[in-house]
C-alpha cells in the first residue's frame, strides 16, 4: 500500500483527468473572487442555499461558518421545490456548477414564484441565460472543473452575496485562512511520502472498509463532504452522521452489531468543542475502543473553525483520492451519475 502512494507516476497514470490538479486548486479557487462585488441586498429575514451535490456541500459549509454570527437563518435544500415559509424576505442562492442541474432549475422556477431575492452562482448552462433574463445577482465561476473539485469558487461565491446581504464577512475570513490551507495542502501532496502524509496515512486506514464518518455539529458539513468525496473519488461506499445525535441511535447498531460488518468509523474533531459535546466524544471513542472497533480519531487541522474546516475538506479531498489510487482506478469519472440523469431526461 505504501509502495502504491509513493508511485507518482503510477498515480499520474491512473488519474487521467488529472483531477489531482483540480483538488490542490483550493486555495486558488478561494482567492479567486478576491474583489468581486455584487448590488446590496435589504431587507433579507432568511436564506435558502439551494443546490445538490457538489455545488450544494457549499451551502453547508457556508452554514456551518457563519451559523454562531449570522443575524438570520441559514438553510440548503437539495429538494425540487421551496419550503412553504419562503417569501419576498427570503434571499434564494440557487447553486448549479453545470447550470443545467434538473433540482436547481426546478428550486430557482420556485424561488421565483414564491416571490424570493434570488442569486444564482453558476459556471453557465441554462441557469445563467435565466438569471441573465430576469438580471438576478448572477456570480459566474470558471468551468471546466468536476462539480466537486469546485467548492473554493462556489464557496466563495456564496460568501460574497452573503456580506451583500449583511451577513457576515466569511469571504475575509477565508482569505485570511488561505496561506495556512496552501501550507497544510503542501504536506498532503502527492509527492510527500506515505510516512510523513496524513492524507495518505488516513486512506491506507480506510481501505476495504465501508466507512461511516461522524463530525459534530460545528463541522457537520465535513462529515458530508468526506463521505460525499469517498462514494465518488473512491468509488465507495461511505455514509455519514453527527455527534451527539448518533449517540442516541446509532451507537446502538455499532456496540451490539457493528462487529458483524466490514465496517470502519471516523470521528473528525475540531480544536475547540463545547465541553458537553466534547465529553460525549470522549465517551463515545472510549466504548468504541472497549468493544474493538478501532475507530479513525482526526484531529483536524489547524487553528479555529474556519481553519479546520478548510484544512479538513482538503485532508478528506485527498483521503478520497488516495483511496482510488489504492484502487487503482481512475477518480473522475462519475458514469452511474451521468447515466441516471440521462435516464431521468427520458
Amino acid at each position: 500500500m505504501v509502495k502504491r502512494l509513493d508511485d507518482l507516476q503510477g498515480m499520474k497514470a491512473s488519474d487521467i483527468s488529472d483531477l489531482i490538479g483540480q483538488i490542490m486548486e483550493l486555495p486558488d479557487q478561494l482567492e479567486w473572487g478576491r474583489g468581486i462585488k455584487v448590488e446590496t441586498i435589504k431587507g433579507v429575514e432568511r436564506v435558502i442555499i439551494c443546490g445538490v451535490g457538489g455545488s450544494a456541500i457549499a451551502g453547508d459549509v457556508a452554514t456551518d461558518l457563519l451559523s454562531s454570527a449570522s443575524p438570520v437563518p441559514i438553510t440548503t435544500c437539495r429538494d425540487v421545490s421551496l419550503p412553504a415559509f419562503a417569501d419576498g424576505s427570503t434571499l434564494a442562492v440557487v447553486i448549479s456548477y453545470s447550470g443545467n442541474t434538473a433540482e436547481s432549475l426546478n428550486l430557482y422556477e420556485d424561488a421565483k414564484r414564491h416571490g424570493c431575492r434570488v442569486a444564482v452562482v453558476t459556471s453557465g448552462g441554462r441557469i445563467e441565460e435565466l438569471a441573465a433574463v430576469n438580471s438576478d445577482i448572477l456570480i459566474k465561476v470558471p468551468a471546466g472543473n468536476q462539480p466537486r473539485a469546485s467548492t473554493g469558487y462556489l464557496l466563495g461565491a456564496v460568501s460574497i452575496i452573503l456580506k451583500s446581504a449583511g451577513i457576515g464577512d466569511l469571504q475575509e475570513e477565508m482569505l485570511r485562512a488561505v496561506p495556512g490551507l496552501r501550507s497544510y495542502m503542501s504536506t498532503i501532496s502527492m509527492d510527500v511520502p506515505a510516512s510523513n502524509n496524513q492524507a495518505k496515512k488516513v486512506a491506507m486506514a480506510l481501505q476495504g472498509d465501508i466507512v461511516a464518518i461522524y463530525a459534530p455539529r460545528p463541522v457537520r458539513s465535513l462529515a458530508l463532504r468526506w463521505q460525499n468525496q469517498l462514494n465518488e473519488n473512491a468509488k465507495a461506499v461511505a455514509f455519514s452522521g453527527e455527534i451527539p445525535e448518533m449517540d442516541h441511535n446509532q451507537l446502538v447498531g455499532w456496540l451490539e452489531g457493528g462487529k458483524e460488518c466490514s465496517c470502519r468509523p471516523a470521528f473528525l474533531i475540531p480544536d475547540e468543542l463545547h465541553p458537553t459535546i466534547r465529553k460525549m466524544t470522549e465517551v463515545t471513542l472510549q466504548m468504541f475502543n472497549e468493544r474493538g472497533l478501532d475507530p479513525i480519531l482526526v484531529n483536524l487541522p489547524g487553528q479555529g473553525l474556519v481553519e479546520n474546516v478548510l484544512q479538513g475538506m482538503a485532508l478528506g479531498d485527498l483521503v478520497s483520492y488516495y483511496l482510488s489510487m489504492l484502487k487503482d482506478i481512475d477518480p473522475a469519472p462519475v458514469s452511474v451519475i451521468k447515466e441516471f440523469k440521462r435516464r431521468i431526461s427520458l
